[in-house]
């Protein structure tokens, strides 16, 4: 399952301070080769002590039993039980029950010293879908869970991979470039060592997500690049790699949107959704982030908002913003969902987000205030925000409780001005009660 990993208004911040204002982040899966193989290596040393004495002391003996050298040793018979049995798969001993009886590889371990001992293993390799070049061991690690494989199926039974770019067929040339690395460097990409030679492989197709950032700087530059948004510790390097292969295409990434009907047991219904056009990239254009219309877009800010309709001329798009006008018919619309408004309109900003199997995670708006009514109800909105005494809140408004009514119903601030009416006039009456009625004063 696709999952990213990220604090959407740091992030958004972050970009806005390097000059790079966000307006959408799109998703495409990068193809993995996952290779399970056969392989001979060179075996590691931690054994070669016992195992030579074992063939030494079977040698001197013509025969050694394994409770023999427990017996020897003081060792558990065990121990002896698991090397007698690597050594004997790598045919330098002969094994008649549990009697150890070295034959000639056996002698050859013992007596020449460049000897190399080799052992077959099963490995699993991780490599590039496309150029079959080993990843780094990122992508075994902090990376491996968010690699979807070709197997893995959604709770509906389908499968979970959507590779926006083809593998290449694997082929024998993959093998040379696993063993090919070289020693030194074979620590970073999880091969080991002593690997010698790919006897046999089968492969399993999986992909990586990853985002491409779309963003606009203060001078109309439009910036589009890959950006590893599954975790903190991603290799930055490959990411850096991807972009410098795919930069013609990811340069004509788009925002469109599709609307499809999908059918189900009690019918068809039509779901509409942003996608991205990675398919179609020759027909994209650099200088644009969004393909879409003002109808296609009403969809979206109507369930953003809980709106019931939105009319065309607060909805300006272009090719790399979307902006929403909030006034005060926008703002009274039936159903609007008025806090989340004026929380957006404060920011000056939204985002309508996406599960990122769609191939668009987060589409950003821009909202700006359209009237005095509005610019109010924000001004009143922040102020609460700073937990303001209502004496303050009072003669912030001059006294008139009928202008502070009204926006505090407009806002939905009901627990607010539930306490400005106790305060106002329940307590007031009270106070008046205690010096008036107490001492025995007429109210009137």
């Amino acid at each position: 399952m696709i999952h990213f990993n990220l604090n959407i208004d740091l992030f958004y911040d972050f970009e806005l301070k390097n000059n790079s204002e966000l307006k959408a982040i799109a998703c495409i899966e990068y193809p993995v080769l996952h290779i399970i193989a056969k392989t001979l290596e060179s075996m590691e040393e931690e054994y070669d002590e016992i195992d030579k004495f074992i063939v030494e002391t079977a040698y001197k003996h013509s025969g050694f039993t394994i409770h023999q050298f427990a017996d020897l040793t003081g060792l558990n018979s065990a121990v002896f039980e698991f090397r007698a049995e690597e050594l004997f798969k790598q045919n330098y001993i002969t094994l008649n029950e549990d009697t150890i009886i070295p034959i000639e590889k056996g002698f050859e371990f013992l007596n020449n010293p460049a000897f190399e001992r080799e052992i077959e293993k099963t490995r699993s390799f991780l490599l590039d879908g496309i150029t079959h070049e080993p990843l780094k061991s990122y992508f075994y690690k902090d990376g491996k869970d968010n690699l979807i494989s070709e197997d893995e199926r959604d709770s509906y039974g389908n499968k979970l991979i959507n590779p926006s770019i083809i593998h290449n067929p694997p082929s024998w040339n993959l093998q040379q470039l696993i063993v090919n690395l070289p020693l030194s460097d074979r620590s970073h990409y999880n091969i080991p060592v002593g690997l010698k030679a790919i006897k046999d492989y089968d492969f399993v197709l999986m992909t990586y997500p990853v985002s491409v950032v779309m963003s606009r700087s203060n001078t109309g530059v439009i910036k589009k690049r890959l950006v590893d948004m599954n975790g903190f510790y991603a290799d930055e390097e490959c990411v850096s790699n991807w972009q410098k292969a795919l930069e013609e295409e990811i340069k004509k990434v788009e925002i469109i949107i599709e609307g499809k009907e999908v059918v189900t047991n009690e019918g068809s219904i039509k779901k509409t959704h942003f996608k991205n056009n990675w398919s179609k990239t020759r027909t994209g254009d650099e200088n644009r982030i969004f393909d879409i219309t003002k109808e296609e877009l009403k969809y979206f800010i109507q369930k953003l908002y809980n709106l019931r309709t939105i009319d065309n001329s607060n909805i300006i798009i272009n090719n790399s913003e979307i902006i929403i006008n909030i006034d005060q018919n926008t703002f009274n619309l039936e159903g609007a969902d008025k806090k989340k408004l004026i929380e957006s309109c404060l920011r000056g900003r939204d985002y309508y987000r996406q599960h990122v199997g769609t191939g668009v995670w987060l589409v950003f708006f821009k909202l700006i205030i359209n009237d005095e009514f509005v610019q109010g109800l924000v001004d009143l909105y922040e102020l609460l925000q700073k937990e303001i005494s209502l004496l303050e809140l009072l003669r912030h408004y001059g006294n008139d409780y009928k202008i502070i009514r009204k926006n505090l119903l407009a806002i939905e601030q009901y627990d607010k001005l539930e306490e400005l009416d106790i305060y106002l006039f329940i307590h007031s009456r009270e106070s008046n009660y205690n010096q008036n009625y107490l001492e025995l004063k007429n109210e009137y």
